[in-house]
């Protein structure tokens, strides 16, 4: 549970501006959901609901108060401010505790709650085309980004973001950040370490024209080096083999 002197945590769904995700917003209204934020603390559900918001203002109105286990629940269609949401879920020291962003598998959705340092459960939407977020979501798992959650699972996925929190040495620290100051854009390249940061440069085209130049540049110096170094050992090779054919041979 959280502790009296910093706020309690809060978790953020977002789906996206474009397609609807009801498998997911029914499902973090669900009992065993909102029994799994009231366990681990959370006292706020914020959820951006894209076109399905009208649906999901209908479910939440009907919820007995019993069943949201305290947790309050707030629900808008779309937002010109990501940001502000996002960071709510940011942990700082002496604030707050991290909390929880829980969004669709769009990159760009994902791009920005890795910059806020929030923990994160990306969740891939089934019903799209192809599997392209699906492949995302466990690139973010392996990477350690964030928590891969699947569709009837989501609670266990909150819960296995928070143990991760309290647990592994490279996200306790999330819990007490400093407070955030946008960093700068493009990323510099000797932070730049992940694919989000690599793929942000596309949004700067006149810096991605400078880093292909300089790889270009290193590609064509190393190709002079190697050159010269083949050039010296085929150099070395032939001096040896005329100094072995002047070289009077000795006989025991």
């Amino acid at each position: 549970m959280h502790s009296d002197q910093v706020l309690p945590r809060r978790c953020f769904v977002t789906i996206g501006a474009t397609a609807g995700f009801r498998q997911l917003l029914d499902e973090i209204i669900q009992p065993a959901f909102l029994t799994c934020l009231a366990e681990h603390g959370f006292d706020m559900l914020e959820v951006q609901c894209g076109p399905d918001h009208d649906w999901f203002a209908q479910q939440t109105g009907s919820l007995e108060k019993e069943a949201t286990h305290g947790v309050e629940i707030r629900s808008f269609e779309y937002t010109k401010d990501m940001q502000s949401h996002m960071l709510e879920c940011r942990g700082e020291a002496g604030v707050r505790l991290a909390g929880c962003i829980i969004s669709h598998a769009g990159s760009g959705t994902i791009l920005e709650a890795l910059r806020y340092q929030a923990p994160l459960v990306v969740v891939p939407n089934p019903t799209l085309m192809d599997n392209h977020q699906a492949e995302l979501a466990e690139e973010c798992e392996q990477q350690n980004w964030a928590v891969y959650g699947k569709l009837g699972h989501l609670a266990a996925a909150v819960g296995r973001s928070c143990e991760r929190l309290a647990q592994g040495r490279s996200l306790s620290h999330l819990n007490a950040l400093a407070p955030y100051s946008p960093p700068p854009f493009p990323v510099p390249e000797r932070e730049r370490v992940t694919l989000f940061d690599w793929m942000v440069l596309t949004c700067y085209p006149d810096e991605l024209a400078r880093q292909q130049h300089l790889r270009d540049l290193d590609a064509v110096e190393l190709a002079f080096v190697e050159e010269q170094w083949q050039k010296s050992e085929t150099e070395t090779a032939g001096r040896e083999r005329e100094d072995l054919r002047s070289s009077p041979l000795e006989v025991d």
